[in-house]
């Protein structure tokens, strides 16, 4: 039955590749849409999921990473009092604008960590390590932010907010959600740079790591009963936080799902549409293998089978162009997310949605009478 559905399919070619074609671009759009999603959602997170930290406490009302406002930072004495804490550290995060070669302006976010326990700072070095900004006006680039800021020549100088700061180390790969540039610095220049426009002694977020994280419940529940000021989450609470907020609240999230859905129902349809339309062409072929024998099961196979070959055929050519694109891509600064489970679970998706669309046909021929085919 396979290789009949196969043959049949094939019979017309013309109408095979236009199918093709179409399953393709909307299986590309679909897996474009989703990949960029998830890419943004990876970047929004980046520092909360790389952080060693199980306990973030942020401002009241902060509704993500990246917009959360500033709170007293001797507000951590008394997170060190708990015994059940092991550390707690204190980040501060801002943003700032990068004075180019060119004159030009770049704003960028700006991530100030304490240097000797590197919690907070970049995690993926290429030069350098996020040690180096102790000491002195240092600060670290990402290796990604080139096209934005030029040339990142390790011992360079940068002007930022008027203040003079030396680049000694290269993170690659870590992104803001907003594709602002993002550097890193020890917290004390972070503070004392924004000392101007910030109260002085204020922290953007504490991070605390539990000794036996058994206790995480207990320690929640006792520091939001004494930090009535401030919101407290456990990392994946902050994680789905800021998922939450860029999804939802802002409307981005959603937009990009509703784009990849209508990909798939496109898909869907341009498969429905040719399935049904040879189905309709050669009634009395399967008029005449259910006179011969053949079972609605049988007959069931054959079309869904049709539909099956048309998207997995047009799934595996949007793969191949997405995975060849992707570096031109990420060039111009899209950051995408891919992976093997992605694929797969975009594939079965496609074929659920080629076999719902090819229903229509089954029922067509479910219901045939066999005797169509002695009729004139």
């Amino acid at each position: 039955m396979y290789w009949l559905a196969l043959k049949t399919i094939l019979y017309n070619k013309g109408r095979f590749l236009i199918t093709l074609v179409g399953i393709t671009f909307s299986c590309l759009l679909t897996l474009t849409q989703v990949a960029l999603f998830l890419g943004m959602m990876g970047n929004a997170t980046a520092v909360i999921r790389n952080t060693d930290a199980d306990i973030w406490i942020t401002s009241k009302n902060t509704q993500s990473f990246d917009f959360s406002n500033l709170f007293p930072e001797q507000r951590i004495n008394r997170v060190r009092a708990l015994q059940e804490v092991r550390w707690a550290e204190k980040l501060i995060l801002t943003w700032g604008f990068l004075k180019l070669a060119s004159g030009a302006q770049e704003q960028i976010q700006i991530i100030g960590f304490d240097p000797s326990s590197s919690v907070g700072g970049p995690w993926a070095m290429i030069e350098g390590g996020p040690w180096d900004v102790r000491g002195g006006a240092y600060m670290i680039a990402d290796k990604t932010s080139e096209p934005r800021l030029g040339s990142l020549a390790i011992g360079s100088v940068w002007e930022l907010n008027a203040a003079r700061f030396k680049l000694v180390g290269l993170s690659d790969g870590i992104k803001s959600f907003t594709t602002a540039p993002m550097v890193f610095m020890s917290y004390e220049h972070a503070q004392n740079l924004l000392g101007n426009v910030f109260n002085a002694k204020q922290t953007t977020f504490i991070v605390v790591k539990l000794k036996d994280a058994n206790t995480q419940a207990v320690v929640l529940t006792t520091l939001k009963s004494w930090l009535k000021d401030n919101d407290v989450y456990t990392k994946n609470e902050f994680v789905n936080k800021t998922v939450m907020y860029w999804t939802v609240q802002t409307g981005l999230g959603m937009a990009l799902f509703l784009t990849a859905i209508l990909g798939l129902i496109i898909g869907g349809a341009i498969v429905g549409q040719t399935v049904y339309a040879h189905t309709m062409e050669h009634l009395q072929e399967f008029g005449t293998l259910k006179a011969i024998g053949a079972k609605n099961r049988d007959v069931t196979t054959i079309i869904f089978s049709q539909a099956a070959i048309s998207g997995a055929g047009g799934f595996a050519v949007g793969s191949a162009v997405i995975l060849l694109t992707r570096g031109s891509l990420e060039q111009l600064g899209l950051s995408l997310y891919l992976n093997a489970e992605l694929f797969l679970v975009l594939f079965v998706l496609v074929l659920l949605t080629c076999f719902v669309s090819a229903f229509v046909s089954v029922r067509q021929v479910r219901k045939l009478d066999p005797v169509v085919v002695f009729r004139g």
